[in-house]
């Protein structure tokens, strides 16, 4: 009576053992699904989300292109899958980057946000230099290939002391400081993204040199030189 006892709750134990084993494989199977189905709703949201992020930087970028005409055609590289992109970043090294400045910036411009410095760092609340999308900056901000920010003048003529002051925060400036002064870019100053398209921290200052502009400056001296001729005869007649 004992063996048999002991038989009837040794299988009792094992059918008790096998249903819970059962039970767990059931949940465990049950769980897993409730995780692919919460993982899938998660990437779902997250492609929403990108797509909400990517319309609303477009239309930040048309906003701060409002001003600039309609077509900006672009003739250098573009990453794969920018394409349609307001602002594309530019699949170029530093070195096609400065190529394409010094021989013909405009091929730039279509890659390029302007910027300028922000109030926060203008009134003092900001110990560094943050810069932000503005649409007359004197500055461009340009994404390259390998994610990184650089912060380029935008190329002309200086002719004003204000515009020299402004560059000033960003680059180490060397050449004649007459005006007005053709700019020649040595380095891009480099900056980190604080808002994907619209806020930078400047990390690293660039280089600029200044090159009198002969021309304006011959035209200046032409003009002068005029002024004084008809002041004279003025005087003279007087």
């Amino acid at each position: 009576m004992d063996s048999d006892k002991l038989y009837e709750s040794v299988k009792f134990l094992l059918r008790s053992v096998r249903q819970l084993s059962d039970r767990f494989v059931e949940n465990n199977d049950k769980l897993t699904r409730s995780f692919e189905a919460v993982r899938e709703d998660i990437n779902d949201l997250a492609q929403r989300l990108a797509a909400i992020e990517q319309d609303l930087q477009a239309f930040r970028d048309r906003e701060l292109l409002a001003g600039e005409p309609a077509v900006r055609p672009i003739s250098l590289p573009v990453p794969v899958g920018q394409e349609e992109l307001t602002i594309p970043a530019l699949n170029l090294p530093l070195e096609g980057l400065l190529d394409a400045y010094r021989s013909s910036p405009a091929l730039l411009q279509p890659f390029a946000r302007p910027c300028s410095v922000s109030g926060r760092s203008l009134s003092g609340e900001l110990k560094e230099v943050e810069l932000e999308a503005f649409a007359q900056g004197s500055t461009w901000m340009i994404e390259l290939q390998d994610g990184s920010w650089q912060l380029l003048p935008r190329p002309g003529v200086l002719s004003r002391p204000t515009q020299l002051q402004s560059l000033e925060r960003f680059f180490e400036i060397s050449g004649s400081p007459e005006l007005p002064a053709e700019l020649e870019l040595l380095q891009p100053a480099v900056a980190t993204s604080v808002e994907h398209g619209r806020r930078w921290m400047l990390t690293a200052r660039g280089h600029i040199g200044l090159q009198s502009d002969p021309l304006q400056r011959s035209l200046e001296q032409r003009l002068s030189a005029l002024e004084r001729a008809l002041a004279l005869v003025q005087q003279q007649q007087s």
